[in-house]
């Protein structure tokens, strides 16, 4: 009987252990794939936006800098979706000059891609923490290029991430609840399974 009760209790922690370790690579993999689409979705609807606007500003980087100024500040304030999306204007020192969030004067985003844009003349995308809040998000910056060939500055598109990271958080959980569900079949199905082999088994020892 001892040993029966081991053969079951062995045949039970293997076929819960290797579903578990199989469910887990599942919900890690279903994570990731989600979190990829929607990153990958995002940081292409903002690089669009950047070199849309970037071309429709073509113009005003030919006329003078207090021109071009006031063209940013004025497209800046009448931005649509400054509700979830900041668009910034930032010179060749990286320091904002325009911004359609009201408040925004205060120190100078420092993020990679600002840099990179400005030297690499290509729109250039940075997605990880906001040194200054703390905040995860995501930007793309699109340099502003003279006709003379000169970088003026670069116009950034900024987001959190914060609603995209809580929908990939919800993903998970159901693929772990899922998981769990699972197991609980599996655990009950493999006790049902082991049962209807071994009480009969132990019986005819019994008898024998």
């Amino acid at each position: 009987m001892k040993k029966i009760k081991g053969l079951r209790r062995r045949w039970i922690i293997n076929t819960v252990s290797l579903v578990c370790a199989l469910g887990l690579i599942c919900v890690l993999g279903v994570t990731a794939a989600f979190a990829s689409y929607y990153y990958s979705a995002m940081a292409s609807d903002m690089r669009y936006r950047a070199h849309s606007t970037t071309e429709f500003f073509a113009d005003y980087i030919n006329q003078s800098y207090n021109e071009y100024y006031q063209s940013c500040i004025a497209y800046a304030k009448g931005f649509e979706d400054k509700d979830y999306i900041e668009l910034q204007f930032i010179n060749a020192q990286g320091r904002i000059v325009a911004s359609s969030y009201e408040k925004w004067a205060g120190p100078s985003p420092t993020t990679t891609d600002i840099a990179s844009a400005m030297h690499t003349g290509k729109i250039q995308d940075y997605r990880g923490v906001n040194p200054q809040t703390g905040e995860r998000i995501m930007a793309v910056s699109s340099p502003m290029v003279y006709t003379n060939g000169e970088t003026i500055g670069v116009l950034r598109y900024v987001t959190s991430l914060r609603e995209v990271d809580m929908q990939i958080f919800r993903i998970a959980m159901i693929a772990l609840t899922a998981l769990i569900v699972v197991m609980a079949v599996v655990l009950i199905s493999s006790n049902y399974y082991i049962r209807t082999i071994l009480v009969p088994v132990s019986e005819i020892v019994e008898k024998a």
